[in-house]
């Protein structure tokens, strides 16, 4: 059989990580081989960028260590799916450009920078989600669960979000309204994977 690769993207508290797991669950339940992965990854240069090691390092900096690692986790992933397996990614490349966007000021030009420099390193999934949710439920969400934020980060998120929008109409990725329960999300995702 062969494999594929779904790709799940979305601000902070959209509930990827949630949802991965239940669809890893009803995909290896129905005998599919599933791999869960993410990025940044384990890999040698996206534990720096989870560490945050280099300190003051530039926006321009951070988003070549993303594609970098990217490059190595594409080759990866390909791999996986080759061999029959089911990839699914928290974060791709779509992740990049809508958070290093909004970090760089979000100028046309910054975005296509992105893009560009991820152009040779990446493949386009066989189906991306977007999980998209309001900011301010997105943050009550990550306050709920203990993580530190601060007020300022909404407005930020919101940057985030439009640069997500605006990607998904251009790449044609599935939006799906993630403030509803998390039963509702995976039914309604689940749905269009089997399709």
């Amino acid at each position: 059989m062969a494999g594929r690769f779904i790709v799940f993207e979305g601000i902070d508290g959209a509930g990827k990580s949630t949802l991965i797991e239940g669809i890893s669950e009803i995909l290896t339940s129905r005998g599919e081989d599933v791999i869960i992965t993410a990025e940044p990854t384990d890999g040698p240069i996206g534990s720096i960028i989870r560490a945050g090691e280099i300190k003051n390092i530039s926006q321009n900096a951070e988003a070549l260590l993303f594609t970098a690692d990217r490059a190595f986790h594409t080759q990866q992933m390909l791999r996986w799916k080759k061999s029959g397996k089911t990839v699914l990614c928290d974060r791709y490349y779509a992740s990049t450009v809508a958070y290093q966007a909004a970090n760089l000021g979000g100028t046309e030009s910054e975005k296509e920078w992105l893009k560009e420099i991820n152009r040779p390193v990446v493949t386009e999934p066989d189906i991306t989600f977007l999980l998209d949710i309001d900011p301010e439920k997105s943050m009550r969400r990550v306050n709920n669960r203990g993580d530190a934020s601060k007020f300022e980060k909404i407005e930020y998120l919101r940057k985030v979000r439009s640069n997500y929008l605006e990607l998904a109409r251009e790449k044609g990725f599935k939006i799906i309204d993630a403030s509803r329960t998390g039963e509702e999300v995976l039914k309604e995702v689940i749905t269009i994977i089997g399709e």
